[in-house]
């Protein structure tokens, strides 16, 4: 249909600011559509990975709020006496970042809120809830209670208990877990240390993770017997923190309990409509891999379905989304179900013969060091994806890394040189001048 009968291209329902960021800046008019009047001012997430660090480098986001993170962080685990059992000094880097490290949720809303002005092409409206969404085989229409608004494609970043994910009868296929747990923010909290530490006490595992701005999260297991009132009170948070090494004098930010789950949605697209984030998939935070798992489903979707608007692919490229993102996100839930059983059993004999294991290992200096030196997360791979050749080099579906290059004089890294959109990219080599016929013009339609 002609592009004047469509308000926008893509409706995001719900705050999905890396996907319209993205979108926007591939030339795509976006309407994101946020039932919040304003954004968030409390931490919800807080960790971070080099992939996210470089995904809002891309957008434009990561100079706005650089004081809001901190970078390479050691991780301790502690028995139930307080003696470590493994001890992670170094931080491996990636895309010019470290691989660990947090930031403050409310300071990066605040960035891409400003990221989102700036750009033209991307409308957002807040106060406005999506009622329904009915499609056709030109694009869907949204119902705002108070109007309508017509897209080619919608996508859905409704959160957790997605309305759009359940209008459109999709299973929520996975586990709650039975286990609740005290999420704690802290202000100026006086805590010795500055790295992440897992408190493996099979009495009540915990963990603490610091901030930016003096502030710190502390976490604690809710166990059998515990008053939820009790243990969500002020007296009970910081008689915890202070039987952990916390200080006295802190602020408390955010009290809240919480419950797990490690899901993920039937389908990621049904028509005209995709779902990401959460909307998409929910994973255990042990792993640190909430939010930079929709940044992954943005920085995976958004090209394709820029590329299907601007005519240069066939729809069908947009059912490679849910093929790519579920086997990277089984592999990242997987590990964080299974590093939270591990890490945080609540049961002694386990956790004997846990500690033990880990003290032996940590006892052999080349486990030690190979441990230490590496990042244990799983890494995007894309290894069964209708793009990629499998009979190419091994390489083929892992993300290019970006070295700093020398240009004129100056460092340069690789992802300023490439921009935003295709890049052919040759070592030691013109590589068009090694191109056959069929790849100049698939080159050419890019």
């Amino acid at each position: 249909m002609p592009q004047e009968n469509f308000d926008c291209d893509v409706a995001i329902i719900g705050a999905g600011p890396t996907m319209a960021l993205q979108l926007g800046r591939a030339g795509v008019r976006v309407c994101v559509l946020e039932k919040r009047d304003e954004p968030f001012t409390t931490p919800r997430a807080i960790a971070y990975d080099a992939e996210l660090m470089r995904s809002l480098r891309t957008v434009g986001v990561l100079e706005r709020i650089e004081a809001s993170f901190v970078h390479d962080l050691g991780v301790r685990y502690l028995n139930a006496k307080g003696k470590v059992l493994w001890s992670f000094t170094q931080c491996p880097q990636a895309f010019g970042f470290a691989a660990r490290g947090t930031y403050y949720q409310p300071d990066l809303e605040r960035g891409l809120s400003e990221a989102i002005a700036g750009l033209p092409q991307v409308t957002l409206r807040r106060g406005i809830e999506v009622r329904a969404v009915v499609q056709d085989d030109d694009g869907v229409t949204l119902d705002l209670g108070g109007g309508t608004l017509r897209a080619r494609y919608a996508v859905a970043c409704d959160g957790g208990s997605s309305p759009t994910r359940a209008a459109l009868g999709l299973r929520f296929e996975g586990e709650t877990f039975t286990e609740k747990w005290v999420v704690v923010d802290t202000l100026e909290d006086q805590f010795p240390g500055d790295g992440i530490v897992f408190f493996c006490d099979p009495a009540r595992p915990g963990l603490t993770v610091p901030n930016a701005g003096g502030r710190r999260r502390w976490e604690f297991l809710v166990v059998p017997g515990d008053d939820e009132a009790e243990v969500s009170s002020d007296a009970w948070v910081r008689a915890r923190i202070a039987e952990r090494g916390g200080g006295a004098g802190f602020g408390i930010e955010r009290c809240v309990i919480y419950t797990f789950h490690a899901r993920h949605a039937a389908e990621f697209r049904v028509g005209r409509l995709l779902l990401a984030g959460d909307a998409a998939h929910v994973t255990p935070p042990f792993a640190g891999q909430g939010l930079v798992g929709g940044v992954r489903d943005a920085g995976n979707l958004a090209w394709k379905l820029a590329g299907v608007l601007q005519g240069r692919f066939g729809a069908e490229i947009l059912d490679s989304y849910r093929l790519e993102r579920l086997p990277q996100l089984h592999r990242a839930t997987g590990f964080a179900v299974r590093l939270g059983g591990f890490i945080m059993t609540t049961r002694p004999v386990q956790a004997w013969m846990r500690d033990r294991l880990m003290r032996l290992i940590w006892s052999v200096p080349p486990l030690r060091d190979y441990i230490d030196r590496n990042d244990p997360v799983p890494h995007n791979v894309q290894r069964h994806s209708p793009l990629v050749r499998r009979r190419a080099h091994r390489r083929v579906g892992r993300l290019i890394e970006t070295p700093e290059l020398s240009v004129a004089g100056r460092a340069v890294r690789l992802d300023a040189l490439m921009g935003p959109g295709f890049a052919l990219v040759g070592l030691g080599v013109e590589p068009e001048t090694v191109l056959g016929r069929n790849d100049r013009d698939t080159l050419d339609r890019l």
